[in-house]
This record gives structure tokens, sequence and C-alpha cells, in this order.
């Protein structure tokens, strides 16, 4: 128990026995050494129960302006409301409850007192009531700790109820949505798959396992689970959710689109489904109706942070003189969520960067990026560290003694480097060519890596990347055949395909052993240009080094160096491409990729903006227009602001 929960139990006990002013001068005793939040909270509901509800609606105010995602907070809100027997305001934070913490019982049921007309509501509280009455008491806490963000304790509580109840499906389903906040993906697939063993007619192992499949990028198994799970009950929302997905994710876009306008005649007001059509038509080029499917997000709900940001992803989108100050107002609403708010700043850096009003821009990136430092794991020590292990292991005598062990496919050509360097331009101008195919920025070569890792193992040689020493001519071709074979769902008749995963620059040793005919590009941008760009552009997902301009400088420098150590020990193999060359020589540029990569000349290859392929990254409108120079240096509208950057670079 650590330090705080002592005076928290005390207190809680004395509201169990219903000392109610006895545990409003505890919490004024223990003021110091209870957190804020549980200061706020007890304190709250004392004076709820002391019938003195505006001191109550006081202190939870403060709590939510603390963590505007606590549940608890608005469930004591519903509760304070019914005293004040004002139930619109009761049920609305009631709602707001469940949806931060849907273990909330109390809420659930207050619901359920309280609406008597949408029957569609009802019926889904009704649900949820009777599954956390069934639910045993240690997985309800699961849920309730997953939601508040506490997922080691989750984790542990739920690993410490499957040790006793090794088949119970819905502790494998909570644990495996536990790995899938902590980004371990695999380990939530491989549970999810053994439930559904247990239970293959399972709907919430189903959805959770499909869901699991996209964010690994499996597409094309997710894509057949989904349809299966669909056609088993069309009408099934979630099923029309799961397949417009992983219909959108194989690049079927007129299915997409449909099954989209469908949910959307059930659920009119599906912010993220418009979000979803609005991305679908941006990829496939279709720039205003992607405009009027973000702007009808954010018309819907004013406060949907990811629209705006999406607007302004777009990066020839202009926001309007009331946008703005629309956004300003809500990024400084202490109502208003933290992740909403990271957008909107990212928003708000985009517009004011249009009024060239930098100062106000580079303020707005920079609180952006701070919401989301905030919860990064990155650290640049790990970072070294991990680069130096690469340098360490993989030398010129281990690619000379295993250099034809793996594949012999020569189709992948990987372009790597830092993310907004000019990696989706150089993929533009390759699959213009006849004989070349674009597919995604595949995971595949990191989720390799990480199966090689073996986290649980205590022995180092058994580890990526020390394990890349041991592994045989058989072992390092399998590994190989099975990176081409998963990457057939993407791919027509075409001899060559491109993966564009930036990251892979930390892997080109696993490539060259396990694909040592890959032809490999990496793509670089000088350094204040390239980190900056990176610090303006809010990442999907990954990219964390991103968040912060110290790290953007040791993540670049790392980079550097590693690539250097790649080049020594695999002369010639990979092409070195300048950002700013393709710029200013471009038809020489072209004709030195293509020679590299061993294909004929394709003037088509020189007029890349002509294509209509779908680009997915946040470059799609820049790579369907004719190369321009205007933002070469455009950092130095910011540089009285980069220090932290300028002075940790050291190329």
């Amino acid at each position: 128990m650590n330090q705080n929960a002592e005076p928290a139990k005390i207190i809680e006990n004395s509201l169990k026995n219903k000392e109610f002013k006895n545990a409003l001068s505890l919490c004024k005793k223990y003021s110091s050494s209870l957190g804020e939040k549980d200061f706020y909270y007890l304190t709250s509901v004392c004076y709820r129960y002391l019938n003195e509800s505006k001191k109550a609606l006081i202190n939870l105010d403060k709590l939510i302006q603390i963590d505007p995602n606590y549940g608890r907070a608005y469930q004591e809100i519903g509760h304070t409301n019914v005293l004040l027997k004002d139930k619109n305001k009761a049920l609305k934070a009631y709602l707001r409850a469940v949806r931060h913490n849907p273990s909330l019982q109390s809420s659930w049921l207050g619901i359920l007192s309280l609406e008597n007309k949408n029957e569609e509501l009802i019926k889904f509280v009704e649900q949820n009531v009777i599954y956390l009455k069934n639910l045993p008491p240690e997985l309800k806490t699961v849920i309730s700790f997953t939601h508040e963000g506490k997922l080691s304790r989750a984790d542990r509580i739920c690993r410490e109820y499957l040790r006793d109840h090794p088949h119970d499906i819905e502790a494998m389903r909570l644990l495996a949505n536990i790995g899938r906040d902590l980004n371990i993906y695999e380990d939530a697939e491989f549970l999810l798959e053994s439930a559904l063993l247990f239970d293959p007619n399972n709907a919430k192992i189903k959805y959770d396992y499909i869901n699991i499949l996209t964010k690994r990028q499996k597409y094309g198994e997710a894509l057949f689970h989904a349809q299966n799970f669909y056609d088993e009950d069309p009408s099934n929302i979630n099923a029309m959710k799961l397949l417009s997905t992983a219909l959108f994710r194989t690049d079927r876009y007129k299915e997409a689109i449909k099954i989209y306008n469908d949910i959307l005649e059930l659920e009119p007001n599906n912010t993220d489904v418009m979000l979803s059509k609005g991305h679908l038509y941006k990829t496939s080029g279709e720039l205003d109706k992607s405009i009027e499917s973000y702007k009808k997000a954010y018309q819907t709900d004013k406060y949907f942070g990811d629209s705006y940001w999406s607007l302004a992803n777009l990066k020839t989108y202009k926001f309007s003189d009331k946008e703005v100050e629309s956004l300003d107002k809500m990024v400084n609403d202490v109502y208003v969520s933290e992740d909403e708010r990271a957008f909107m700043h990212f928003a708000l850096g985009k517009a004011y960067e249009d009024l060239n009003e930098y100062k106000k821009s580079f303020k707005h990136y920079k609180e952006g990026n701070l919401i989301k430092k905030n919860k990064s794991l990155f650290n640049t020590n790990d970072f070294s560290k991990e680069c130096q292990n690469q340098i360490d292991v993989c030398t010129k005598d281990l690619f000379e003694m295993k250099k034809s062990w793996g594949s012999e496919s020569n189709a992948p050509i990987f372009i790597l480097g830092l993310p907004r360097v000019g990696s989706t331009l150089i993929e533009q101008i390759l699959s213009s060519h006849s004989l070349v195919e674009p597919t995604h920025e595949l995971p595949n070569i990191i989720s390799t890596a990480l199966r090689l890792n073996e986290r649980k193992s205590q022995d180092i040689s058994s580890r990526y990347p020390d394990i890349l020493l041991s592994l045989s001519a058989p072992q390092l071709k399998l590994i190989g055949d099975k990176y081409i074979s998963d990457s057939e769902v993407f791919r027509t008749d075409k001899p060559y395909f491109i993966d564009k995963m930036p990251n892979n620059f930390r892997h080109i040793g696993l490539i060259k052993l396990i694909l040592p005919n890959a032809k490999i590009i990496d793509i670089r941008r000088a350094s204040m240009s390239a980190c900056f760009s990176c610090f303006k552009q809010l990442f999907a997902e990954g990219q964390e080094f991103t968040y912060d301009l110290k790290d953007l400088a040791g993540y670049y420098n790392n980079y550097v160096e590693l690539m250097d150590h790649w080049n020594c020990v695999l002369p010639d193999q990979i092409l070195s491409i300048n950002y700013e060359d393709v710029v200013n020589n471009f038809e020489e540029s072209v004709r030195k990729i293509l020679e590299y990569c061993e294909i004929p000349f394709e003037q088509q290859c020189l007029e890349f903006y002509k294509s209509k392929r779908s680009v997915k990254t946040p470059s799609a409108e820049q790579v369907r227009q004719p190369i321009y120079t205007s933002g070469m240096d455009y950092w130095k509208n910011y540089e009285p602001y980069l220090d932290d950057l300028k002075n940790n670079l050291k190329y």
C-alpha cells in the first residue's frame, strides 16, 4: 500500500460507518498526505452525504480540472444533482461517468432510474448492469483500474485472478485489452486467439481480436474475420464498423464507403465514422469530400479535436477566423480533455503558421507536444543503447559469413529514415513505375524483431539483436520468405514492392540477413528541417521521440551514427538520398534511384504527381503536386524558439 492509500482507507471506512462529519475532518487532517485527486473526491463525497451540495460541486469542479477523464468525479456530480433534483444534469453526468469508466455500476443504475424514453439506451444500460452484476469483483477492479490508467495494477490483479481461474474467458479478454493499451500487441493477439478456442461464438472476443489484428496491420486476416463476423449478422453495428475499417485498410474504398454510410443511417451522430470517411476521401485524393466529412464531424461535436487536426493535416486547408476563434476558446476550457486539447493545439499551430504568426504557432505546437510528451515512454538513453547494440552485434564479419543465407527474393524496396523527410515523395516516384507496387508502412520487420527479442528470456544471447549471431541459414530463409508471403495481401503481380516504414533503419542488419537481395533507400533531410517537421506533426501512433526538441536531437544523432555504421559494414548496398538533392536536381535524382533499384527509366516517374494511387501518409496532398522548393528552410521562421534543438544536434 502506498503512502497515500492509508489515509484514504481511513476516510473510506469512516464514510462506510456513516460518520460523515468525522470523514470530512479527516480529509482536512490528511490533506497534505492525500493526493489532490483523492482529497477533492473524498471531500466532495463527504459534503454530498452532509447535504451540502454546492460545496460538493465546488470540489468536484476542482477535481475535473485536475483530471477531466475521471469517471468517478462525474458519478459524484450525478449523485449530487439527484439530490438537487436536477435530473437532466444528473443523467448527463452519469452518461459521462460510464463513458470514462464502464465499471461504475451506480452510474449505470442512475441512468436507468432517470431515462424513460430512449429504449435503445435503456436496453444498452440493462446489458451493462447484468454484465457487471455477474462479473467477479476482481475483474470489476481490473476494468476500473484500466480506465483510470492504472495499467500495471490492473495487469497484476488480472494475472493473479487467471492463475486461480485459468479458463475464464472474460479475464483473458481484459488482460488482452491491457496488453493492447501497453502496446504489447503480440501478447494481446495470442490471448484473444486462445480465448476464441474456448468460446468461438463470443462476440466481444471476436470484436477485440479483429481490432488487434488491425492494430498489428494484419489487414488481410482482419478482413477475413471481419467479413465472417459481418456475415453472421449484417445488422450488428460493431460488425459493420470492423468490416468498414478492414475494407478501408485493404484499399477497397467503394465498399468501405457504402458501409460507413449504412452506419451513419443507424448512428447519424457518429463522429468517428465521419472522421474515417474523411480519411478515406483524403487517401483517395477526393479533397472536397474529405473536408466536408471532417467539418461534419466537428459540427456534430464541436469538442471533437481530431476533426480539427485532420483538417490541418491535409496541409492545404486554411482555417477561417471563426474556426480559429473557436479553437482558441476551447484549448483554454478546463473541461476539455487533454487528448482533445492536444489535437486542437496542433491544429492552432498550423492555423497561426498559415497566418505567419510564428510565435503563436510555436506556442501551440509546443503545448500540444507537451501533452503527448507527458504520456510518452520514449527515453533517449534507451534508444542510444539500442543503436549501440546493433553496432556491436551487426559487424562486417557477420554479414560476410551469412551474406546469402536469407530469402532469394529481390522484390522488396525499403524506404527508410526519419518520418516527414521526403519518403512519401520517393515512394510516389517509384510507385509511378509500371513494375513497382506501393504497399504501406508495413510493421512486419519491427514485429519480427519483437518476436526475436523473446522478452521473457533472461539469456542475453537469445535476445535481439544478439540472436542474429546464432540464427542458421534455414531459419533466416524461413523468416525472409514469411516476410514476402505476408506482404502478398497488398500486392498484385508486379515484381517489386515498396515497404515505407521509416523506423526500419534500426533493423537494416536484420533486413539484409533475411532479405539479402532487398534494396534499401535512406532518404535524409537537413537536420533542422527534418526535426522541426517532425515536431509540428501529430502522428497517429508511435514516433514518440517527436514530442520534445531535445529528444528529437538525440534521435537524429543516433540515426546518423547508426546509418554510418550500416554503410560501413554493408558498403554500396544502401542508397543514401538527400531530399534537398531530389528537389534541386530532380531528374538526375530519379535516374539515380531507378538505376540503384535496377529497373529501367520510365517518364511517368518524373510526372509522379499525376498518379491516382491512394496515399495514406500526412504528405498525401503534397505528393499530388509537382516538386516545389518553398518548404526547404521553413524552420527558419521558428528559429528563435529552437535553441533546444539547435544546441543538441551534432549533425
